[in-house]
């Protein structure tokens, strides 16, 4: 008796993922999108997670259409393992058997020859600070030299804070990125090096618009990445979900409020200097000489938060904390949190819109609760504080 084999996990959930992008590919066809349109998409999926490769052609066959076929063919052109062609090359002839006719390009005249394809540059993002810091590294890979490692700390308020470049060895810099870097409460996790480039030029660019001077090194880093593009939609979080996944979903977007127990939310919270007048208002109606019933103390208070909420986060705000929540989202999932990854996407999506006043953002609702709080709490300490200072007798 043969013994059935179980199936390994990984090879499952790629099965799974492989079944969405075929969907998504049967869709943009019958959006009349083109062939090559299809496979730079298709392209990306495969490049950040190898392991979807062999299931979608195999799944492929299930779209018989000469666009398919197309699509196919400018995969083989792309691919170099005999594997991958041999399965491509099989699922073009289940195509032939449905009926399906195209127009095959005729080989070209390739030199010998090729010039070997510059190797793609490691990219690691750092996870985002109360303040809006991260940390950006990226490695390129250099001819006979190891790798150019670029070191920054940028801000979304504030732009490129830190900038410092280095020649490492492929081995040194995997082992320095392990050891040195690595953090259970900030991690740093892979990311594409182009979209790394991307968030470092972006950086760049408001360094510049602030009237600042760019760092020294930072041109030379940025025509030893001149070539290197990032073609997609930013933030990178939507080629992993997409938003129609979480949009509009009032079960992610309540769980948002519990994002604040864990890193890097639990350490968000407003500057005390935007949150001072909300607090000095609390702490006086709290402290109120008028006596106030429950319910009239209730929407006093409500009132400033109200007050707060409109007068802290204009739409300019709301689109920099919405970056925030997607920029994070990314890291928790690659941390295996992917439901704190849902509900934080979710929790940015929201903010698209201005704030609801029956119910608005709940993130954002806690956020400033919190950073009240943390502000009232500190200056109940300094007094307490004080008086007990005062209380000393001086010999």
């Amino acid at each position: 008796m043969t013994k059935k084999l179980k199936e390994h996990p990984v090879d499952s959930k790629c099965g799974e993922k492989a079944e969405q992008i075929v969907r998504e590919i049967e869709a943009a066809q019958g959006q009349k999108l083109t062939a090559e349109e299809i496979l730079k998409k298709t392209s990306e999926y495969l490049k950040q997670e190898p392991c979807l490769t062999t299931h979608l052609i195999d799944a492929l066959a299930r779209i018989p259409t000469p666009e398919t076929a197309h699509l196919l063919m400018g995969m083989m052109e792309k691919m170099d393992e005999k594997q991958v062609i041999k399965s491509i090359k099989r699922t073009l002839y289940r195509l032939k058997q449905k009926g399906v006719k195209w127009e095959e390009k005729a080989p070209k005249d390739e030199p010998i020859l090729k010039p070997p394809k510059p190797a793609e540059p490691q990219g690691y993002l750092g996870s985002i600070d109360a303040t809006g810091s991260r940390m950006i590294v990226i490695g390129k890979p250099q001819p006979l030299r190891g790798l150019l490692v670029i070191f920054s700390i940028v801000n979304d308020l504030e732009g490129i804070q830190e900038f410092n470049l280095k020649e490492f060895s492929k081995k040194s810099f995997n082992e320095f990125m392990k050891d040195s870097l690595a953090s259970a409460e900030f991690p740093i996790v892979t990311a594409p090096g182009a979209y790394c480039i991307h968030i470092l030029k972006e950086a760049a660019s408001l360094t510049q618009s602030l009237s600042k001077p760019l760092p020294q090194g930072y041109h030379d880093a940025e025509s030893e990445c001149k070539d290197i593009v990032w073609d997609y939609p930013a933030p990178l979080i939507y080629q992993y979900i997409k938003e129609d996944e979480v949009k509009d979903s009032a079960h992610l977007l309540k769980d948002s409020i519990s994002l604040h127990k864990i890193v890097p939310f639990s350490t968000w919270h407003l500057a005390a200097p935007e949150v001072q007048k909300y607090a000095t208002r609390i702490t006086e109606t709290q402290q109120s000489k008028i006596v106030l019933r429950p319910d009239q103390k209730e929407a006093r208070l409500n009132a400033i938060y109200r007050d707060a909420l409109e007068e802290l986060f204009p739409e300019e705000k709301r689109f920099l904390w919405k970056r925030r929540l997607e920029e994070v989202a990314y890291i928790l999932l690659k941390t295996g949190k992917e439901n704190e990854a849902r509900a934080s996407l979710s929790a940015a999506i929201d903010l698209n819109n201005p704030f609801s006043p029956i119910e608005p953002n709940p993130f954002i609702w806690n956020l400033l609760l919190k950073s009240i709080y943390i502000l009232i709490e500190e200056d109940h300490e300094k007094k307490e504080e004080e008086k007990k200072t005062s209380l000393i007798v001086t010999p």
